[in-house]
């Protein structure tokens, strides 16, 4: 009888391939497949709050997909741009949430960034989440052209906690009908690390998540100053993405059911 091989041996490999196609350390990677070979058997993977998860439905989550679709300038008509926050600073211990909520560095980058996106598509609606929003309408710092003004967002999320697929839905539930019609090409602007999952989720939904050209400088810092320990460093980030897609469904997720919707 042919040997069978674990399936706890065979999670490894593909969350390695996961991570290294989204461009996070080969140290980290290495750390985070060390912590799943510990908490591995064939019955499951325990996670940190001691669920067990089931390693044949994570190696469905975690199958081969798409991690490095053509840059966006490939493509002459993105139908819109998306512009996804990367955490938020809260200044005070004091503050009121979220009225307090301030961009941090990460979302400044990423507004700047959407703003080279908007120029080379001008034609694009653009859907950003709240703090890039806040990014954009605040004044550009002493010395640097205010660019800010240029750019109007046809979608502002609200200021909430959502995970990624909950922002993605409401951009994609609330944008003018029939945007989708032309074209299911989607320009994502986010953090270099957060790019992959962004695609993950549009990808299994049926959409064409498009890259930004390198005119428009991709973001890979961190912020220590960030209110949410998980946007503070890419090992932080790292492991909390593992964890959050391990709870996801593997099945494609439809976000244009209206009932999944978040409410507007």
């Amino acid at each position: 009888m042919a040997h069978q091989e674990s399936p706890s041996l065979a999670l490894i490999p593909r969350v390695r391939t996961h991570y290294e196609l989204r461009g996070f350390s080969p140290v980290a990677i290495d750390m985070l497949c060390d912590e799943i070979h510990e908490r591995s058997s064939d019955a499951g993977m325990r996670t940190a709050s001691g669920r067990w998860e089931s390693i044949d439905r994570l190696l469905d989550v975690f199958e081969p997909i798409e991690q490095s679709p053509q840059p966006a300038i490939l493509h002459p008509e993105p139908v819109a741009i998306f512009g996804l926050s990367f955490g938020y600073r809260l200044d005070s211990p004091f503050a009121r949430f979220p009225k307090d909520r301030r961009p941090g560095k990460n979302n400044e980058a990423l507004a700047k960034q959407l703003e080279r996106c908007h120029r080379i598509f001008p034609d694009a609606r653009v859907a950003v989440q709240h703090e890039i929003g806040l990014a954009l309408e605040s004044p550009a710092p002493t010395g640097e052209p205010n660019e800010r003004a240029h750019v109007e967002a046809d979608l502002l999320s609200p200021a909430r906690d959502w995970t990624t697929t909950e922002v993605l839905s409401y951009f994609i539930k609330n944008l003018p009908d029939k945007v989708f019609d032309k074209s299911r090409s989607i320009l994502v602007v986010s953090h270099v690390h957060h790019f992959g999952r962004c695609a993950f989720i549009l990808s299994r939904a049926g959409f064409d998540p498009l890259i930004a050209p390198k005119e428009a400088v991709a973001y890979s810092d961190y912020d220590e100053h960030e209110a949410q320990p998980r946007f503070r460093s890419s090992w932080e980030y790292l492991l909390n993405d593992f964890l959050s897609l391990c709870k996801t469904s593997p099945s494609a997720q439809n976000l244009a059911d209206p009932q999944t919707a978040p409410p507007r």
